[in-house]
C-alpha cells in the first residue's frame, strides 16, 4: 500500500540538516506557516505517513477519507507536490493565519529514533484558536539527519474534555491486544487492530498491512509486540474518537506508543510506532 506519485516534480528538493528531533519539529510549524511545501516536505524523513485517527464530525469532509487511511509518501517530491496541488486556501477560508505548535515532551528515544508527544492550534489574525489537535511525532535520523518519519494524529482533540476518562475504553483495548499476545492468541490479537494498520519498525521502515490476512503474512510485527505484564501503559493524548497510548517498559520490554480509534463503536489500535 503504497502511494505511487500523480505526478513529477522538476523542483530542487530542500535538504535542510536538523541536528535535533526538536529542530525538525519546531520547522514542522514554521515551514508550514510559510506556505512552502518544498521546505515543508524537506522536514520530512522518508517514507513519510501521516494517520488519522478521525472526527466524527468531519467525516463528510471531502478531507476525511485520505487522512483517515494511512496515506504514505514516498519521497521528497511526492510530499512537496501533493501540498502544492491542495494548497493552504482551505485553511484560509476559516480565518486560519498561523499554527501555533505545543511544546514537545519525548516519549521514547534511541540514538537513532525518538517519539515526541506535541500537537498545534491554529489562529486566527487575533490570536483567538480555530480548532487544535494532539500529535504523536516519529522522529527519525536518517543520513545524519532528523525528520519526521511519521504523525499519528487524535484529530478529535478537546482541551476542556476529561483525558482519562475518554481513554478509559481504549486502554481496554490496549490491555486486551497484549493478552491475546502473551497467550499467543494469533486470531484474537488480529482482531484487536482497525485497517489498514500503519507500524513504524524503525528508521525508514514503514509497514502498512491492509487487512487481516496482510497483518498475519507481516509477522514482524508479531514478533516486535509484547504481552508483558511488566509494561505500563500511559495515556499520551486523548479525543472523542482516537486515543493515543505510550508503553513504559519495566523490565526490559520493548518501548513503543500506538495510536487507537473508536470505528464502528470499538475502540482498535489503528497506527504503532516502536522503537528497535
Amino acid at each position: 500500500m503504497w502511494h505511487t506519485p500523480q505526478s513529477s516534480c522538476n523542483r530542487r528538493p530542500t535538504i535542510a540538516t536538523y541536528q535535533t528531533p526538536e529542530a525538525a519539529y519546531w520547522a514542522f510549524f514554521e515551514r508550514f506557516n510559510a506556505q512552502d511545501p518544498d521546505g515543508w516536505a524537506g522536514v520530512m524523513s522518508y517514507p513519510h505517513v501521516r494517520v488519522s485517527a478521525g472526527a466524527a464530525a468531519n467525516r463528510q469532509s471531502r478531507f476525511f477519507n485520505p487522512r483517515t487511511a494511512a496515506r504514505v509518501y514516498t519521497d521528497h517530491d511526492d510530499y512537496a507536490s501533493t501540498a502544492q496541488s491542495m494548497g493552504w486556501d482551505r485553511f484560509i477560508a476559516t480565518g486560519w493565519v498561523r499554527t501555533q505548535g505545543m511544546e514537545p515532551v519525548r516519549v521514547h528515544e534511541s540514538e537513532d529514533m525518538v517519539l515526541l508527544s506535541g500537537g498545534w492550534t491554529r489562529l486566527r489574525s487575533d490570536d483567538s484558536p480555530i480548532v487544535s489537535n494532539r500529535v504523536l511525532y516519529t522522529l527519525t535520523r536518517l543520513d545524519g539527519r532528523w525528520g519526521i518519519q511519521a504523525r499519528f494524529g487524535v484529530d478529535s482533540f478537546n482541551p476542556d474534555s476529561d483525558q482519562n476518562g475518554l481513554s478509559h475504553s481504549a486502554i481496554g483495548s490496549a490491555s486486551q491486544r497484549r493478552t491475546a499476545r502473551r497467550t499467543e492468541d494469533l486470531d484474537g490479537w488480529l482482531g484487536c487492530f482497525h485497517f489498514p494498520l500503519t507500524a513504524v519498525l524503525g528508521p525508514g521502515r514503514v509497514v502498512v498491512a491492509g487487512d487481516r490476512n496482510q497483518l498475519r503474512a507481516r509477522d514482524q510485527i508479531w514478533n516486535r509486540e509484547t504481552g508483558s505484564d511488566q509494561a505500563q501503559i500511559r495515556v499520551v493524548a486523548a479525543g472523542s474518537t482516537g486515543v493515543l497510548l505510550s508503553q513504559h517498559p519495566d523490565n526490559g520490554v520493548r518501548r513503543q506508543a500506538e495510536l487507537l480509534a473508536l470505528r464502528d463503536g470499538s475502540w482498535k489500535t489503528l497506527a504503532i510506532t516502536a522503537l528497535p
